[in-house]
């Protein structure tokens, strides 16, 4: 390489580094098909749920190892006594994309305090990863069981259809808007994939695998960079 110049030498690490970026992003980089909402300027508070509201959220995942939903919420009133209520739910559909009644099965429940999910602006509601949630719709519960007063938290929505199928019902009532939310998936990721795929010590071996291969490439791309100028032009 000394004898090359620094444009050869630029030439390859420029080579090398973008090839590496490339393949981090693609590796540790958001996977498709996890459902989100965004909040926005327009986003309005959804109330009620102290005075005994139950708000559903539907959609569809487009990736698997489903373990979480982010919500959105916010802080109502000075008194935060009580428990919020989350159940997750598989909500089977037909080919025509309709729900099929009475298909519908609770997937995980649980009851966290009012003080715990207001504690950070938004909440991660995690369940254990359901490997094949690629292509099911699903829909998400929240209400509180024991309703007090007026104040309490209240959860962010978006006026649209942000998320694939999704729907937000209020109390059984549909509207043109959906949650502020995120959908969580550990696996998901490429790298995610591999790990649960093939293991510690398959994903080990695979490693060694690529960094042999990415070692190989540079020693060939090294050697046409330094091979003398007559290897290089053919004589006519």
């Amino acid at each position: 390489m000394r004898g090359q110049g620094r444009g050869a030498c630029a030439a390859l690490v420029v080579v090398v580094v973008s090839m590496l970026m490339a393949e981090v992003y693609l590796v540790v980089g958001r996977s498709v098909g996890l459902p989100r909402v965004p909040r926005t300027a327009e986003s309005f508070e959804v109330e009620g749920l102290a005075r005994g509201h139950r708000v559903s959220q539907t959609f569809l995942l487009g990736a698997g190892g489903f373990d979480g939903v982010r919500l959105s919420t916010a802080v109502r009133g000075a008194s935060h006594d009580g428990a919020i209520a989350l159940e997750l739910y598989e909500v089977p559909r037909d080919r025509d994309g309709v729900v099929i009644d009475g298909a519908q099965r609770l997937l995980f429940r649980d009851r966290v305090p009012v003080r715990t999910v207001i504690r950070e602006p938004t909440f991660l509601f995690r369940f254990p990863a359901i490997d094949g949630s690629a292509g099911h719709f699903y829909r998400l519960d929240v209400w509180m069981p024991e309703p007090r007063n007026d104040d309490g938290v209240s959860l962010w929505a978006t006026d649209g259809r942000w998320s694939e199928g999704g729907s937000l019902f209020i109390n059984g009532q549909s509207g043109y808007a959906e949650l502020v939310f995120e959908t969580h998936a550990t696996r998901a990721t490429v790298w995610g994939r591999l790990r649960h795929r093939f293991g510690r010590r398959g994903l080990a071996a695979l490693l060694l695998l690529v960094v042999g291969a990415h070692g190989a490439l540079v020693v060939v791309i090294r050697s046409l960079v330094t091979a003398p100028p007559s290897l290089k032009t053919p004589v006519g």
